[in-house]
């Protein structure tokens, strides 16, 4: 394949918007190019029509005789300051601009200070991150510091490839709204509506003000991975911070499915609605894996009301379900329901849940996962909730990456009525402790002094080259 690498860079100025709120605008736009409107290109969706769609789904492939090296235009690159203080978002668009396919599209942002001194950089994919002729892509990332100048380089890094197997996809019933801890939280429904298969990649939402400029950015929390022909999936998308968008425009990454079929998971219990005695709600459930394989697990709980999208859990154990392994968890984050929802049980029994779960893929070959050692060193319980801290070992001679301390609560029948976990770290490396605190939910009426606790930690070899 050949690669090629494209840099761009551009010198911005700073200019406040004549509107309420804390925005500022910094952009550039290159005499060379030309920046489109908001109408949607073959590679992204526009809230406005649900029924849009993305590329077309026909195979485009290299062609025989000798053609120029890889383009791609950048259309636009913005540098707005972030929520947080002494945060920035870059946020930019792609067009692949090629007669050809492009993959491996990934976007380097350097920022530059005083002289072109090198304040800080970052690499992140666009979305989508292969690309067919005429499609366009989104690139985000954040930066943190007091930058009050800068000029700023789009690196942009992408190689010919055969072709794109794109799957058709239309945004249907987007809302979204602030949760109580001040962030945006998008919901909404992706559609297949082709006869194949769909393997959902990634989902990004460019965020966009009443003279459509971009105000900020959300990423995939959850959604199912895989989509069947004529069918739905909810998703959920999260913005770090309170935004009021007049206008969305989601880009898409989906592709026509064509893996073998992925390992079969079951629910051993599916999520079943529990309060604390303060009348807090989770849901309790069990995962089976019945293959000989370890499994990598996902899952989504879906919250509906008279058939209205109002609440998405994702069901995300920290590491692979071993062969014939059940796996218990409990869900106590729901995006998107409202507080008043929350703190009524009446309104939550009132709520129809349905629960998805499915293998992503298998345990790679050549990778192994780790028991690591641990010691509890406090228990606490207060009210509904109990606590455990300790330390978390590893005695093992090679880094773990994923640490992670997995804990279920069983009473006198040895039925198990809660589980929890936590990943203290990122890495672990050989002989490294890393301290832990973890906390769990107990349903009503449950006695923690009657209960029997079951702690193990584990964590995968990272000089494996296999990876999730």
């Amino acid at each position: 394949m050949v690669l090629k690498r494209w840099v761009m860079p551009f010198h911005p100025h700073t200019e406040k918007k004549n509107k309420s709120g804390p925005w500022f605008l910094v952009s550039m736009f290159f005499t060379a190019l030309t920046i489109g409107s908001c109408s949607a290109f073959p590679g992204m969706i526009q809230n406005p029509d649900p029924q849009q769609t993305q590329s077309p789904a026909t195979p485009t492939t290299i062609p025989s005789s000798p053609t120029p090296a890889p383009e791609i235009g950048l259309l636009s690159l913005n540098l707005i300051p972030g929520q947080a203080p002494n945060s920035w978002q870059v946020i930019g668009r792609l067009v692949n601009e090629a007669e050809f396919p492009l993959g491996g599209i990934s976007v380097t942002v350097t920022l530059l200070g005083v002289e072109g001194a090198e304040l800080e950089k970052a690499t992140v994919p666009a979305i989508p991150a292969s690309l067919l002729p005429g499609e366009e892509a989104l690139f985000a990332l954040d930066f943190e510091g007091p930058f009050t100048m800068v000029d700023t380089t789009a690196d942009i890094d992408a190689e010919r490839i055969p072709r794109v197997r794109r799957a058709r996809g239309e945004i249907r019933n987007a809302t979204w709204q602030v949760n109580p801890e001040g962030d945006t939280v998008i919901l909404g429904q992706i559609t297949n509506p082709g006869i194949s298969q769909a393997k959902l990649l990634d989902l990004a939402v460019l965020m966009l003000d009443e003279t459509q400029e971009p105000i900020g950015y959300a990423n995939l929390v959850a959604s199912t991975t895989h989509i069947h022909p004529r069918e739905s999936a909810p998703f959920i998308a999260l913005a770090d911070g309170r935004y009021e968008p007049d206008d969305l425009v989601f880009f898409l990454d989906m592709v026509i499915d064509t893996s073998p079929p992925e390992p079969d998971l079951q629910f051993l219990e599916p999520p079943a609605l529990q309060f604390t005695n303060q009348g807090m709600p989770f849901f309790l459930g069990s995962i089976h894996n019945p293959s000989s394989d370890w499994v990598w697990a996902s899952g989504l709980l879906v919250l509906e009301n008279e058939d209205e999208l109002v609440g998405i859990a994702p069901i995300d154990p920290p590491l692979p379900i071993q062969p014939g392994g059940i796996y218990s968890f409990t869900i106590q984050q729901f995006w998107g329901i409202s507080p008043e929802i929350l703190a009524s049980e009446d309104a939550m029994r009132t709520l129809n849940a349905h629960a998805s779960v499915e293998g992503v893929d298998t345990l790679a070959a050549d990778e192994t996962v780790s028991l690591l050692e641990l010691s509890i060193s406090q228990y606490e319980a207060l009210g509904s909730i109990v606590f455990l801290r300790g330390v978390i070992i590893n005695p093992d001679d090679t880094l773990i990456r994923e640490p992670s301390i997995y804990v279920t609560a069983r009473n006198e029948k040895g039925l198990i009525i809660t589980a929890g976990w936590v990943s203290p770290a990122e890495l672990l490396k050989a002989g490294e402790a890393s301290d832990f605190e973890l906390s769990l939910l107990l349903p009503r009426g449950a006695d923690p002094a009657m209960l029997e606790y079951d702690v193990i930690a584990f964590g995968l070899d990272a000089d494996d080259v296999g990876s999730h």
